[in-house]
């Protein structure tokens, strides 16, 4: 048997009470729950009560996109080019509208582009133009020296003086003869300023319409465009038109393409423009000066008979009477009268452009950098059938600058003629952009005179 097996003497000790359990670190404590203010159920005590936000839902629809749009008040309104057009200081009138034609240029080129020039962009330059001969500043002394050289003149006017002498007076005065060109000038600058004011009034209120209509917009809408031509009369169909391809131009991304159509669009504006010009260019250059011409030398010629005494001035009244001055001065008058539109067309007939004056009786000269290729590389060549049709009709001299000078401007073809070739080859430039006074207007515009900022 084994002996016992002894333990050793350990006193057991009884458990000590346990402590309560403390919280882990970071362990948000259990707190009591509080009751929130009415109105204040899920908002943040840090954040002030104006500061609030509607929650945006995650399936909220995104916002529209928006294309191109036009500062208000860089650009004419429809409403302020016909305020413009109611100014009745033609010098100040004309400034307005050669500005209000810039800005228009560029509120179009904001939604089609500045890489091809709108027809606004060339009326800028055309209308500044207009304004040297509103103010009557470019009739040449050349005119009366002319007229002494002139053979359509030199020898009807010899026979006005063989006359003048029988009838016991001198010969006719050249003052008579420079006094009527003034005059003549006079009736040619109110002509000139009629017509400036009549395209503004139409056209321009069309181009501030289209830039209304259409700035925001980022891709084409047949409907909506069919809407806006409707707004256009039923006599104006080449106006329609052009504004048509204006709408389609706006979206087109092939560039050949767009160029074709901005010169469609420019050439029927163009054409429509200068259909409305002709009574006016014909009033400046064509019977008034006649009948100008007419009056004051006769005029001249009836104070010369009435000054000679009784009896010597018998003669002279019965010529008058009997139209025998009159028939002796209808060849001078013709005469006067075709050296007049010779002259006025070469020496008036300007189209002031950035850098330099293009002659409208001379051939258009190439575009710098162009000498050989004549035109910008997207209008070298035209596909498109309607363009194609248009210049056929109009262009005497197809892709080529030659002949383009028009003799008589006084003709509506050979105006077109000089104004198609213009608008193809400067096309690209972007210098017709520039404004015309150096800086660009506000609008409203003062009665008198435009604003510029």
């Amino acid at each position: 048997m084994s002996p016992p097996k002894i333990r050793p003497n350990v006193s057991v000790r009884p458990p000590e009470p346990r402590e309560p359990l403390r919280p882990a670190r970071n362990e948000v404590k259990p707190q009591a729950p509080v009751t929130p203010r009415p109105g204040t159920s899920g908002v943040s005590r840090f954040e002030a009560p104006s500061a609030r936000q509607q929650p945006v839902a995650l399936n909220a629809p995104a916002l529209p996109a928006r294309g191109p749009s036009v500062t208000p008040g860089s650009y004419p309104t429809a409403a302020q080019v016909r305020d413009i057009a109611a100014m009745t200081d033609p010098v100040a009138r004309n400034q307005a509208i050669t500005q209000g034609y810039s800005d228009l240029s560029n509120a179009m080129g904001k939604l089609l582009g500045t890489e091809n020039a709108n027809w606004s962009t060339f009326a800028t330059w055309a209308s500044k133009q207009a304004g040297v001969s509103i103010r009557g500043e470019d009739m040449p002394k050349v005119f009366t020296d002319l007229l002494k050289g002139a053979d359509a003149v030199g020898g009807p006017l010899s026979k006005v003086d063989d006359l003048l002498r029988k009838l016991g007076l001198p010969s006719l005065p050249l003052g008579d003869v420079a006094s009527a060109g003034n005059q003549a000038l006079q009736n040619v600058s109110k002509a000139i300023a009629d017509g400036n004011k009549a395209v503004f009034e139409e056209v321009g209120q069309e181009f501030a319409r289209f830039v209304e209509t259409f700035q925001g917009d980022t891709q084409y809408d047949a409907a909506k465009t069919q809407q806006y031509l409707s707004g256009f009369p039923a006599d104006k169909p080449l106006l329609k038109e052009a504004f048509g391809h204006y709408a389609q131009a706006m979206f087109e991304k092939d560039p050949n393409k767009k160029a074709e159509l901005m010169l469609l669009a420019n050439n029927k504006v163009g054409l429509h423009e200068q259909t409305q010009l002709q009574p006016h260019v014909e009033k400046a250059l064509n019977s008034p000066v006649k009948d100008t011409f007419r009056d004051v030398l006769k005029q001249g010629i009836e104070a010369q008979i009435n000054a000679l005494p009784f009896p010597a001035n018998l003669a002279g009244k019965a010529a008058l009477k009997t139209g025998v001055v009159d028939a002796a001065l209808n060849p001078v008058v013709d005469g006067m009268a075709s050296v007049f539109r010779r002259v006025a067309t070469e020496h008036m007939m300007k189209l002031a452009v950035p850098g330099g004056a293009l002659k409208l009786g001379n051939d258009l000269p190439p575009p710098p950098g162009m000498e050989s290729t004549l035109f910008p590389p997207h209008l070298r060549t035209i596909d498109d059938p309607e363009l194609k049709a248009l210049l056929g009709q109009l262009d005497k001299s197809p892709d080529s600058l030659t002949g383009t000078g028009a003799k008589d401007w006084g003709k509506l073809d050979q105006r077109m003629n000089y104004i198609i070739d213009l608008f193809r080859s400067r096309q690209s430039d972007p210098s017709l952009f520039d404004p015309p006074f150096g800086q660009r207007g506000t609008y409203p515009v003062a009665p008198s005179a435009p604003r510029v900022s």
